[in-house]
């Protein structure tokens, strides 16, 4: 057999194996008859072992009905990482295929869903939880109808992975603290984090959505809920949605952790709202431009253009009185907004000096 690489997934559901070669050929770009598929009892002389691409398949019990093991030779070209292979299978199968974390964390795994969605979720071997048969699909963090069984909550160690364990225990901090809230919403993760962009400067963001007739007092409690687990720095209700019926983006910083580590919290009604709803508090114009700092540096250090820079500099500065264009010395810039911000409104001192510390901890 060619050198290649070679992909490890679970599957939900029936499966055939004319169906699943089909599959992988057109998943694969190559013709179905340069796809081998063998069951557990293969015939080792009949066998196809120049193929271009090689599947071995199991049945299995549990959460899961099969366990295929898909090598892919070099004749392959410019073939699909685990995940595009795994949405494709999901497609053309319509099952719910699950392939592993990379890089593997514990039991994390990726949920591969028909309509074109990943989820992660948490699925353990046979033999690893007591009481249970086969594999154990425990948590997915978001609700799957091929796994009734499962909890619905964040993979804190998969999330987590190159942030650090101070990390995921914040987060599992503060969805503890909406849950607590409003028990009948469901937390969702959305932008970077929800999939493998994130890097250390991502924010928070959640999707928060709450029955109608909690959804007033979910937007009014949300800020002391969040400051019970962590305390909060500043915090913000975006005017351009206070107008909406049944929808508000707010915006925590805190301290107990790193700036770049916002939270973005959109809360939404997920039936009709009841009673009038607050329309929340704005963002002090000076709190507004400190925003616009750390964007800045978060710009700057994921090697953003400078016209990117730039922009977020000046409306920053727009904001509190700065009329300078931007010199593109990028810390002498934010730290002129930051000044200026501090000297708009010193309510935002403590945010100034914060600021003011991670400019010199990024940009030197």
């Amino acid at each position: 057999m060619s050198v290649g690489t070679g992909h490890g997934f679970r599957v939900v559901g029936e499966l055939e194996p004319e169906a699943l070669a089909v599959a992988l050929a057109g998943c694969l770009g190559v013709p179905t008859a340069d796809v081998e598929v063998a069951g557990e009892e293969y015939d080792p002389e009949t066998r196809h072992w120049d193929a271009a691409v090689s599947c071995d398949y199991a049945a299995a019990d549990g959460d899961v009905s099969w366990v295929l093991e898909v090598h892919v030779t070099e004749r392959v070209v410019a073939p699909p990482g685990s995940r595009e292979l795994a949405l494709g299978l999901a497609a053309a199968l319509g099952r719910v295929v699950v392939y592993e974390a990379q890089p593997y964390q514990s039991a994390a795994c990726w949920v591969a869903v028909p309509d074109g969605r990943t989820v992660r979720g948490r699925l353990y071997d046979p033999g690893y939880v007591a009481g249970r048969e086969g594999f154990v699909m425990d948590t997915v963090e978001s609700p799957l109808p091929s796994f009734p069984g499962a909890r619905t909550d964040f993979i804190y160690e998969a999330v987590s992975f190159g942030q650090g364990w101070d990390f995921g225990e914040a987060l599992r901090a503060l969805a503890s603290a909406l849950r607590s809230q409003c028990p009948e919403g469901r937390l969702e993760l959305r932008g970077s984090l929800a999939g493998d962009a994130y890097d250390r400067y991502s924010d928070i963001d959640l999707l928060w959505t709450v029955p109608g007739e909690r959804f007033a007092a979910a937007v009014a409690g949300a800020g002391e809920a969040l400051a019970g687990a962590c305390p909060l720095l500043t915090a913000r209700s975006d005017p351009e949605f206070h107008d909406a019926p049944d929808r508000r983006l707010l915006t925590y910083f805190f301290r107990g952790l790193p700036l770049f580590r916002r939270l973005d919290l959109d809360v939404r009604a997920g039936t009709p709202p009841v009673g009038p709803v607050p329309a929340g508090g704005g963002w002090p114009l000076a709190v507004s431009a400190l925003a616009n700092a750390v964007g800045a540096v978060k710009a700057v250090r994921r090697g953003r253009d400078t016209e990117t820079v730039r922009g977020l500099v000046e409306r920053g500065g727009a904001r509190v009185g700065v009329r300078e264009v931007a010199s593109g010395r990028w810390a002498d810039d934010i730290a002129r907004l930051v000044d200026a911000a501090e000297r708009a409104d010193p309510r935002a001192r403590e945010l100034a000096g914060r600021v003011r510390e991670l400019v010199t901890a990024e940009l030197g």
